[in-house]
């Protein structure tokens, strides 16, 4: 049996983390709770948003080194 293990510093990692942050937080009672919640999601969205840039930067970097191809290109 394998066990698949994603990194906890990867985007999918952060994705995770924050949907489930907000669903927690959209739950939560307790004001103190809700507090630490939102806390915790700010910063897990913030860290998102720089991988997500990060990831943006080096697709770009692909397309422009091996551009893609149009179908109607003879």
């Amino acid at each position: 049996m394998t066990v698949k293990a994603i990194p906890s510093y990867s985007v999918k990692m952060f994705r995770y983390r924050v949907h489930c942050l907000s669903r927690d937080l959209w739950q939560a009672k307790d004001p103190v709770c809700r507090v630490n919640l939102a806390l915790q999601l700010a910063d897990a969205a913030t860290s998102l948003a720089r991988l997500e840039v990060l990831e943006a930067q080096k697709l770009q970097q692909v397309s422009s080194i091996h551009p893609v191809s149009s179908s109607t290109e003879s």
